[in-house]
């Protein structure tokens, strides 16, 4: 079992960033290395829906979401469903994002956490890495003031 933990400061209000990564069917907006997605068995905000992501690679994953808490400012999914012959095979990939207020006024701390059981643990950490990076960086691109 491996962790991959990014995490980032950002200067936007805690709500306004969480009001983005709460949205489970919206990480095209956000995240350059996803160019699609579309939710199965919606609402978005439902647990259990599913979001079928298309990657800049072409890929197509599945990710289920598991939790959602808004007092708790996170997000948590797991993937059910990756190409066969993915150059990164993983099992049980849980992950979990949280926004957090910072100390200082309209910033604050996102971290994207992930269990993942691999034979891959240098592909998979470069490759979950590479996404997460992706992420907070776009995230920091659309939302900081």
């Amino acid at each position: 079992m491996i962790e991959v933990l990014r995490s980032t400061v950002i200067a936007a209000p805690a709500e306004r960033v969480w009001a983005l990564v709460r949205d489970f069917n919206a990480m095209p907006e956000w995240n350059a290395t996803i160019r699609k997605s579309v939710i199965e068995n919606g609402p978005a905000h439902r647990i259990g829906c599913r979001r079928v992501l298309t990657f800049d690679d072409g890929s197509v994953w599945t990710h289920e979401l598991t939790a959602l808490s808004n007092a708790e400012m996170t997000i948590a999914y797991t993937i059910v469903e990756m190409p066969l012959l993915t150059q990164t095979p993983m099992q049980d990939y849980h992950a979990v994002i949280r926004v957090e207020p910072a100390a200082a006024a309209n910033r604050c701390h996102v971290t994207w956490r992930a269990t993942i059981e691999t034979e891959f643990e240098e592909a998979v950490r470069e490759r979950a890495g590479a996404v997460f990076d992706a992420g907070l960086e776009g995230l920091k691109r659309r939302l900081e003031v």
